[in-house]
């Protein structure tokens, strides 16, 4: 799509939005994250999900490919599983490769599923890209998996609390290159999360993700009781004035260039107010292992679980629209740091996106649409 269309689309799509936002009204979902399980084998000093009780209800992969078989989702683009680890799941396997059987009928939109992973099942997770990622390229549908990263050597072992983590996550690196050349479309990449421990390591971070071909998010530590359960951790992650300063440093550099939430960490950095578009309820939500949804994962209350109700039924509830017209005006929105929300909210909220064409002109703006690979939602 041409950029002269391009902005005409984003100035319609800004006015929608906004008439969308007032009235609360649902929109075709096109991005959906999965927090399969609340499991996990590492201890994060930024994380407490690793504390929930083991015996909390999940749902299995028939459940979730149940959901997913939802007439609301007919246009959903981008798929994330997370957790906890979801490489602790025996089933992970059955649930991704239930994803290409359902790309004809039910999900013909999708062309991407991303999963999130500490990469300490070295094995595990060499067997399971292995075989289903084949199978998904096939059908048209690219894997991506991330890896949590915070650090270089024996500091990765500290933030996540157990001894090895790095040997074993470098190993998981390097298997996962390897398949790179029997997966076609797999992506690799790292994410980082910035706490105190951390902030002044992030240059080693980026250059082993240079040196391996991998793409690098880093964003600072988020306090919520929902999707992180880490709230009484708040005062120990606190970034000091020079770990701020360093963070400034990194994303003032050359690595995120194209990086439109490289800007607004910035300007979050100087005011301490996050501004950017956000759809959270709109064409995205997030569902809890227990199947409980939630139009932003951080933000309480959720809307009902899909146990109970139809995820159709629940996103568009009365408490659906209430939370919808909300978004981007609660205090947590303003302090609100995650990562790669752009990918959907920019094309569909509209004005941000074109604010960005006008500041970039067409040929830097054709560089970051390019960069941030969106056409997928236009």
């Amino acid at each position: 799509m041409g950029v002269v269309r391009i902005a005409a689309v984003l100035a319609v799509r800004g006015v929608r939005f906004r008439c969308h936002r007032a009235l609360g009204r649902p929109s075709a979902v096109e991005a959906l994250s999965l927090e399969v399980t609340r499991r996990c084998i590492a201890r994060c000093v930024m994380c407490s999900i690793w504390r929930t009780p083991r015996d909390l209800p999940e749902l299995d992969a028939a459940g979730w490919l149940g959901v997913l078989s939802s007439a609301s989702l007919g246009r959903l683009v981008e798929l994330d599983i997370t957790g906890g680890e979801p490489f602790l799941r025996d089933d992970l396997g059955r649930l991704l490769a239930g994803l290409g059987e359902l790309k004809a009928g039910h999900l013909p939109r999708l062309q991407s599923v991303a999963v999130t992973t500490n990469g300490l099942l070295t094995r595990r997770v060499l067997e399971v890209v292995a075989g289903v990622g084949p199978g998904l390229a096939a059908r048209g549908i690219g894997l991506v998996i991330a890896l949590g990263m915070d650090g270089v050597g024996e500091l990765h072992d500290r933030i996540r609390n157990v001894s090895g983590a790095w040997r074993r996550l470098d190993e998981t690196v390097r298997g996962l290159e390897g398949l790179r050349r029997q997966v076609p479309g797999l992506v690799l990449g790292l994410k980082t999360t910035v706490t105190r421990y951390n902030a002044g390591e992030l240059d080693r971070i980026a250059d082993y993700a240079d040196e391996h071909g991998l793409f690098l998010i880093v964003s600072p530590y988020i306090v919520t009781p929902v999707r992180y359960a880490n709230v009484d951790l708040e005062e120990d992650l606190e970034l000091s004035p020079r770990d701020r300063e360093a963070l400034r440093r990194f994303y003032e550099g050359p690595r995120f260039r194209w990086s439109h939430y490289r800007r607004e960490l910035l300007r979050f950095l100087e005011t301490g107010r996050m501004e950017k578009a956000c759809s959270a309820g709109f064409n995205y939500c997030f569902i809890r292992s227990t199947g409980d949804v939630y139009p932003c994962p951080l933000i309480e209350p959720g809307l009902g679980n899909v146990r109970e109700s139809t995820l159709d039924g629940l996103l568009r509830s009365p408490a659906a629209a209430a939370q919808r017209r909300r978004v981007g005006r609660l205090p947590e929105c303003r302090t609100c740091t995650e990562p790669g929300l752009e990918r959907y909210a920019l094309p569909f909220e509209g004005w941000h996106y074109l604010r960005e064409l006008l500041r970039l002109g067409p040929r830097g703006f054709a560089a970051l649409h390019a960069h941030l690979g969106l056409d997928k939602y236009l």
